[in-house]
């Protein structure tokens, strides 16, 4: 990029339910962006006319109108998903991933209308110049946060997103029709000319899609409409989602079962959070927690479970 005379700039928004610094230093992106010369933009993710310009997409038949950040407008737009599943889309890719550049009000409208449909609308107004889907690893089964690595050890390119995302679909021998906002991609936008270039690799993994489970789905989905009567009377920034998950009733989340706990420390010095764990108490904040579930995952007495209504990995 900088060969061709641009300046490299990240700017990602994480889901409603989860805190952008925080998920940014589980994640290493300010290291990762400090090393690599990389400016991280930070727009305001309740939206506002300073920072968002509103796009209204000729076609559109459920998100008629949707804001994406000012400066993209002067801006080449290079689109990098992961390939990898997704419990309420089925799968991401490239159709999917620009929902990390709206801002959460309309994220919200994507979900109560219909996040299929609002996928192909967005992608009506969002048209990226480049899209790499990132499939080093990729992940199937419950995914994004709790499926297994996948290690395709891929990369896919192109500039049309749907493209892109039938080529991949390919490499995981997934029907595109099996996946809700592909499927009406085809039928609204039409089949795409595709022409594959590159090494061909033919399919690596048959890929497992997530279990549909309908009290999850009802669950997730009911947030979003009843998050706007909770905005009216909440503090700006504050959403139910992240009410409710923080009082550590619902949603995925870690518990420590005492009678399994040596207090050894090490799920401490494995949270990239501070405040999360008490080891005194052998209780999780679940207001600071994350669940990124890497002290699940680095407990050596297995003494972390997992609650939630998703029921991944065989947890409870």
């Amino acid at each position: 990029m900088r060969a061709c005379g641009a300046e490299p700039v990240l700017c990602e928004i994480p889901g409603t339910e989860f805190d952008r610094e925080a998920t940014y230093t589980i994640l290493g992106v300010e290291k990762f962006c400090a090393e690599n010369g990389i400016r991280i933009v930070r727009i305001d993710p309740e939206g506002g006319e300073r920072d968002w310009v509103e796009l209204r997409p000729a076609g559109a038949r459920s998100l008629r109108r949707f804001h994406i950040p000012r400066f993209m407008q002067e801006a080449c737009f290079i689109n990098l998903p992961v390939l990898k599943t997704h419990v309420v889309s089925t799968m991401t890719l490239g159709m999917k991933n620009p929902m990390g550049i709206l801002p959460r009000p309309d994220r919200r409208t994507m979900h109560t209308l219909g996040i299929a449909q609002c996928i192909v609308d967005m992608n009506r107004g969002i048209k990226p110049d480049l899209t790499i889907v990132d499939g080093s690893v990729g992940q199937d089964g419950e995914g994004p946060l709790y499926g297994e690595k996948a290690d395709l050890q891929v990369l896919v390119a192109g500039r049309d997103s749907l493209s892109v995302d039938l080529a991949c679909c390919q490499l995981v021998s997934v029907k595109p029709r099996d996946i809700p906002h592909l499927k009406l991609a085809l039928e609204q936008l039409g089949q795409p000319s595709l022409k594959l270039v590159g090494e061909e690799v033919g399919m690596i993994k048959q890929f497992r899609l997530p279990k549909q489970k309908a009290l999850y789905r009802f669950i997730f989905w009911l947030m979003y409409p009843l998050d706007y009567p909770y905005s009216w009377i909440a503090e700006r920034g504050r959403h139910f989602c992240t009410m409710l998950y923080g009082t550590g009733l619902v949603g995925t989340r870690p518990q420590i079962n005492e009678a399994d706990c040596t207090r050894c420390g090490i799920c401490v010095e494995t949270c990239p959070l501070p405040n999360v764990i008490d080891l005194k108490t052998l209780q999780v904040n679940y207001t600071t927690c994350q669940r990124c579930l890497l002290c699940y995952e680095a407990c050596p007495e297995n003494a972390i479970s997992v609650k939630g209504y998703s029921g991944v990995r065989g947890l409870s």
